[in-house]
């Protein structure tokens, strides 16, 4: 069997220079080839290292000879002879394959390549006989090179180019079952194919006006596939950073609702990330940065929930930062809460289109209080005094907003009391008070700037 294969190499060598145009030159060599290994194949001699090195530049040669990909999965015995392979053989070929399709940047349009492309990915997508052992071994045994396969189909994802959107979405789904074998490497896939639902969410908004497309039962089909494929990698995959990944993905799939004006599906998506949160995240800087990541979304698309629906969602994101472990966590998460309750003016909004953006002065100051009662009870003056400065930064800012509940009478004690802390903690010999204080008077320099009325900004 290693002479016979080291003949069909050279057979297949030299159809492909001479007759490159003949696939049936090509074919006929591979499926006497799948007929030799198979009736070889409890041979010792087929599994010596010279023979596996054969077949195997028997099944690279069309790989490598053709631009296209396609046209060595167009041959009918090329998956045959493939799957009648070992494990390292058919591995070697998917990442030839892996790697060609990413160099040549092939775009996968039709059902049918999505399905040839498939096939030859499914050993690295699936856990192989390299991978076997207890769970625990084998999350160990994801080599760095076991990572960068996943890495290279998560890309192969984004090269799904359907010629419509129905297309797209039939391929998405046809994609989202094959990943699915990868257990819990989808955590290395599922971003990906979020990725381009998000996009084909954006393109069927965009056709939303044509009558030939039926749009609200494709975006909310659409959005329950991004959210079983959410759920299922939250429920499935154990492994450390998956409920932040999760976390983020449900934000992400949250914010593109909204844009495009599905308000009750964004709010179903926002509160999906809120219970991740709450059952999940537990370390206390993931918890300061999840909370940073729901908050910074939900003021980006706030114009676009109903007012009983965003209070609902900032009240709920402005509790858990008041409940972080840690003080500084806590005061920060607080006061950037307060942009939840007075949103930006957009460009559309300033050219007379849009909703008025949500402004709440009370609770805008309601939030700035809050955050300097717990700056106050921190231990360490020095922390103390640096998210003092930070809290006075959000007061100018909102002074020069105009929020009329933000008077010089609160600028005004709160710079007296970082004068007063700081004079305190120089007589006490405090360390590290001197990037607090340069912080406090770049603050005080722009303050001045500004020339605000009735601000002072003197130490008395």
């Amino acid at each position: 069997i290693q002479d016979i294969t080291a003949l069909l190499v050279s057979l297949v060598n030299l159809a492909l220079n001479i007759y490159p145009e003949r696939l049936d030159y090509i074919d006929q060599v591979f499926a006497y080839a799948t007929r030799e290994t198979q009736r070889f194949q409890n041979s010792a001699d087929l599994h010596n290292q010279g023979t596996q090195r054969a077949v195997l530049d028997l099944l690279m040669a069309p790989v490598k000879a053709y631009w296209s990909l396609f046209t060595a999965l167009a041959l009918p015995n090329f998956v045959p002879l493939f799957s009648a392979q070992t494990y390292p053989t058919r591995r070697a070929v998917a990442g030839e394959v892996a790697r060609t399709l990413l160099r040549n940047e092939t775009r996968i349009r039709t059902s049918e390549q999505l399905d040839g492309v498939l096939s030859i990915l499914a050993v690295l997508i699936k856990e192989g006989q390299l991978q076997q052992g207890p769970p625990g071994m084998r999350r160990g045994g994801e080599t760095d090179e076991t990572v960068e396969e996943q890495g290279w189909i998560a890309r192969i994802v984004h090269l799904i180019r359907g010629k419509d959107n129905v297309t797209q979405f039939e391929l998405l789904k046809k994609a989202r079952v094959a990943l699915a074998e990868g257990n819990e490497r989808t955590k290395h896939t599922t971003p990906a194919l979020l990725t381009q639902s998000l996009k084909l969410a954006r393109n069927f908004k965009r056709r939303e006006h044509l009558s030939s497309d039926d749009y609200a039962t494709q975006s909310s089909q659409l959005y329950k596939f991004m959210h079983t494929s959410l759920s299922s990698l939250y429920t499935r995959v154990s492994t450390p950073g998956v409920p932040d990944l999760v976390l983020r993905l449900f934000v992400s799939c949250g914010q593109v609702a909204a844009q495009c004006e599905n308000e009750d599906i964004a709010y179903e998506y926002f509160a999906q990330a809120f219970t991740v949160y709450e059952e999940s995240i537990s370390d206390s800087r993931s918890q300061f940065q999840a909370i940073c990541i729901i908050a910074g979304a939900l003021s980006n698309c706030g114009e676009r929930f109903g007012r009983e629906n965003y209070d609902t969602l900032i009240t709920k994101a402005a509790l858990h930062g008041s409940k972080l472990l840690k003080k500084p966590d806590q005061c920060r998460a607080v006061y950037l809460a307060s942009h939840l309750w007075w949103g930006v003016e957009k460009a559309e909004r300033e050219e007379g289109q849009g909703k008025e953006p949500y402004r709440d002065g009370k609770r805008v100051l309601e939030c700035l209080q809050r955050a300097l009662r717990v700056a106050d009870a921190c231990m360490d003056t020095a922390v103390s005094v640096e998210l003092f400065v930070e809290i006075l930064n959000r007061y100018v800012y909102y002074f020069d907003q105009e929020n009329d509940a933000v008077t010089t009478k609160y600028l005004n004690g709160l710079v007296e009391l970082i004068h007063s802390n700081l004079a305190t903690g120089a007589g006490e010999g405090v360390a590290g008070l001197e990037n607090p204080k340069r912080h406090f008077e770049r603050t005080l320099a722009y303050i001045e700037s500004r020339g605000y009325e009735g601000v002072e900004i003197k130490a008395k």
